[in-house]
Formats: C-alpha cells, structure tokens, sequence
C-alpha cells in the first residue's frame, strides 16, 4: 500500500503544475512572436517592446524570462533546434530497414521542411552569417552551432553505416557528413538567398544524385 502511494505521489510529482504550464505557453507565446518580429524587422531592429506586444505579455513578463536580445534569440533557435533534431531522429527511427539513400532522403525532407515551416526566419539568419551575427549575439551563435552540431552527429551515424553496407566508398567515411550537410545548406541558400530553383521538395533527389555520384560505391574512382 505504502509502495503504491509512493509511486502515485512520484508520479503525481513529474507532472506539471498549473503554474509550469502557465510558465510553458508565455515562453513559447513570446517565441512565436520573437519570430515574427524579428523575420520582419531584423535582429538588430527588432524591439523588445513589439515583441512583448505581439506575444500579449508586458515587456516586464518578457524580461523576466529573457534577459535580453541575445539571451531570446538564443532560446528561439534551441526551440528550432528541438523540432529539428525530433523530426530528423524520428526519420532515422522510422527508416531503419531502408536503404542509405532512402534516410537519407528522409533527413533532408526534415531539414528542408522545417526550413520552409520557418522560411522568412531562416532567410535572415543565413543573411545574418555574411555580417556581425557571431560578435553581436554569441549566445545564440552558439546555440545555433549546438543544432550544426547535432546534426552532423546523426548524418555522420548514417554515414558510417552507409560504409559497412557497401553504399559508400570507406574513403568517403570522415568527410561524406560534412559534404552532405554543405550540399542540404548549398539547397537552402539556392532557393531561400537566391531564389533559384524548383523549391527545395523538387531537388531533393537531384542533391542525392550529385552526392551519390561522387561518394557513391562505383562512382569515379570508386570500386566496380
């Protein structure tokens, strides 16, 4: 009897209160509008104040949860970078049984999809890499290297499994997740930056026809 009660106030314990709940939709309330406002206005001249009024909380609320720009900025990409990372590992999950080509497929229809969920965001961001952003917000620029990071540890993982399956060459094992990721972003510019292309959905087997062709088992210089 005590057991069960235990495991009942345990259980009852993990559960969120009213107040955490209350906590979880102001942040993610604030967020959603940090994203807006700053997609429309631009990191630098996006002001707190709007921020808090679009999110419909004082800009006291806002601070009591951010201390300042960098330090939001910073939560809004470890939000992107949760949704990401759930979503690409839920591909990984969900393809085990297929062939290399077929995951990863799967991993840049994640990455792409969230990147044309956050469109407007992930355009000022990529712009936001040709000047200051690192120097003027290095909290977030970390946060932002974190998500890099997490994803060249799954790609890396499929990478290397890829290798014993005989899809890739061994001598492409160290660097094939690094040339991968710089052909999802090289994808993302060209339809985001540049405005080029069929959209990023259409290209997504022409990227694996290019990487396969040159890290690919009997690609040039590969075996037969």
């Amino acid at each position: 009897m005590y057991q069960e009660m235990n495991r009942r106030s345990e259980s009852e314990s993990e559960r969120p209160t009213l107040r955490d709940r209350i906590r979880e939709t102001t942040v993610q309330a604030i967020l959603s509008a940090a994203e807006e406002v700053f997609a429309d206005e631009g990191f630098h001249a996006a002001r707190m104040g709007a921020i808090a009024a679009k999110a419909g909380v004082s800009v006291g609320t806002l601070y009591n949860h951010f201390e300042d720009r960098d330090a939001l900025l910073g939560g809004l990409l470890v939000s992107h970078r949760v949704d990401l990372i759930d979503r690409i590992d839920q591909v990984i999950s969900e393809g085990a049984s297929l062939p290399l080509r077929e995951r990863l497929r799967g991993i840049v229809g994640a990455f792409c999809g969230h990147c044309e969920r956050h469109r407007k965001f992930v355009n000022l961001a990529l712009q936001q890499e040709l000047g200051r952003f690192q120097q003027t917000y290095p909290q977030a620029w970390a946060k932002k290297a974190d998500t890099m990071q997490a994803i060249h540890e799954r790609v890396d993982g499929e990478m290397k499994r890829g290798v014993t399956e005989r899809a890739l060459r061994p001598e492409m094992a160290d660097m094939a997740a690094a040339f991968f990721i710089g052909m999802m972003r090289a994808l993302i510019v060209r339809d985001l930056l540049l405005g080029n292309g069929q959209g990023m959905a259409a290209e997504l087997d022409g990227l694996l026809d290019m990487f396969f062709d040159g890290a690919g088992v009997g690609a040039r210089g590969g075996g037969a």
